[in-house]
């Protein structure tokens, strides 16, 4: 049933309402907040404060430590709200991003959401930023994944934009 409150910007999938928001996603009240990052977890915004390291040996040891993440894989912070930290970019590769790998992503991120009984999440359109994917084509992703995978628990989803 579509309530009287919904606008032309707001989409249906599934049981699954998508609306679009210029709401700082840290202001929203949400479940669970989406974050767009490269398999080096450099290119985000995010501030990170790392472990300093004192001496140039140890550096060089924590470096050669240092895993990259593969693309389509999504990073679950256990925060409030949660954050799932997509990797959906590879600077190391031509082009810096796959539609494949937005796809792989968005489905790791609905399994989350089951499995963390999110409710409420806010997300940007994964990949315009560096990828310059269209976002028409990650909204018709999301819409078919929702409609192919109904989500018991996910009834709303927020677009913010990344800037």
């Amino acid at each position: 049933m579509i309530n009287n409150a919904m606008t032309q910007l707001d989409w249906i999938a599934g049981n699954t309402i998508i609306q679009f928001t210029h709401t700082d996603p840290a202001l929203l009240t949400v479940d669970a907040i989406v974050e767009e990052q490269d398999t080096n977890l450099i290119l985000g915004k995010s501030p990170v404060i790392m472990d300093t390291i004192e001496s140039f040996p140890a550096l060089v040891q924590k470096m050669e430590q240092h895993t990259m993440e593969i693309p389509g894989n999504v990073l679950v912070r256990r925060s409030r709200p949660k954050r799932f930290i997509a990797i959906v970019y590879d600077i190391d590769h031509t082009p810096i991003c796959e539609t494949t790998w937005i796809e792989i992503a968005l489905k790791k991120i609905l399994v989350q959401c089951e499995h963390y009984r999110i409710k409420t999440l806010a997300m940007p359109l994964l990949g315009i930023n560096y990828g310059k994917i269209q976002g028409e084509t990650i909204m018709q992703l999301l819409q078919d994944l929702l409609m192919n995978h109904r989500q018991q628990y996910l009834k709303r989803i927020w677009i913010y934009k990344n800037n």
